[in-house]
Order: structure tokens, then sequence, then C-alpha cells
């Protein structure tokens, strides 16, 4: 899939008139990378934008899922009662599900927006990407 190349100026004028959009009185400050291409050291491929706030609460909330997960495998090495584990394993699938729906509104404020604006050659293949992620999200 192939996004627009946009200077980093352009981005910011481009994300920073969405700030003053919102429902929130507050500016919001995005961090800026390249849509979809290969960063200039790696291979992956990075975000058009990421709300710093929502980066900052994502991987807060990872932690704490990595630290259910670690508690999870203690149960299990300790013979817990398996309804009690059962249990802690719906509370790990919920907090993934959370992290899971920011990043989604991220992707569809951001990425798909920057996509979809940009002409039928960039939004054609957003759309099937989207069509992919809902179907994946709803299992």
């Amino acid at each position: 899939m192939r996004h627009p190349t946009r200077s980093p100026s352009a981005k910011s004028s481009q994300h920073g008139s969405h700030a003053a959009d919102s429902h929130d009185a507050r500016p919001l400050t995005v961090l800026q990378c390249g849509c979809a291409m290969p960063d200039a050291s790696s291979a992956e491929r990075k975000a058009v934008a990421v709300d710093p706030e929502a980066k900052a609460r994502n991987v807060k909330r990872l932690r704490r899922i990595e630290g259910q997960v670690r508690g999870l495998q203690k149960m299990v090495e300790e013979d817990r009662y398996c309804a009690d584990i059962l249990t802690q394993i719906s509370s790990v699938h919920e907090a993934l599900r959370s992290v899971g729906r920011e990043l989604m509104r991220n992707h569809l404020r951001h990425c798909a927006s920057a996509a979809i604006r940009s002409g039928p050659e960039d939004a054609e293949p957003m759309y099937d990407e989207l069509v992919d992620l809902m179907y994946k999200h709803s299992r």
C-alpha cells in the first residue's frame, strides 16, 4: 500500500487543524511519522500520526496486561482454581480489546483518513485493509 509523501511541516499543519476541531478545548499535539512507508532506519511501517496521550495510555495498559499475563502464568504453575484463572483470562482479553479500540480509532483518524483523502490509488487498498481489520476484530 502506498500513501502520499508529505513533509513534516505539511503533516503538522494538516493534523494541527484537526486539533482545533476537537471536542476538547486543549490543542492536540500529534507525533508525526511516515504513513505506512518504511522508516529510513528500518523496514517497519509507521503511523501517519499518534496522539501522545493515547500512546501513553496504551503503553500503560500494555504494561498492566503484561503483569496480568505473568500473574496468569503463576496461577497455572500453582494449580489455582480453573474458574479463577479463566476469569483473569477474560480480564486480559478485555484489556487487549481496549488497546485495540484505541489503536483502531487512531488508525481511522490519521492513517485511513490521509489515505482516503489522497485519492483512489491509496483509498482502495485502505478500504480493503479496514474491512480486514474489522473482520479480525469482530472474532
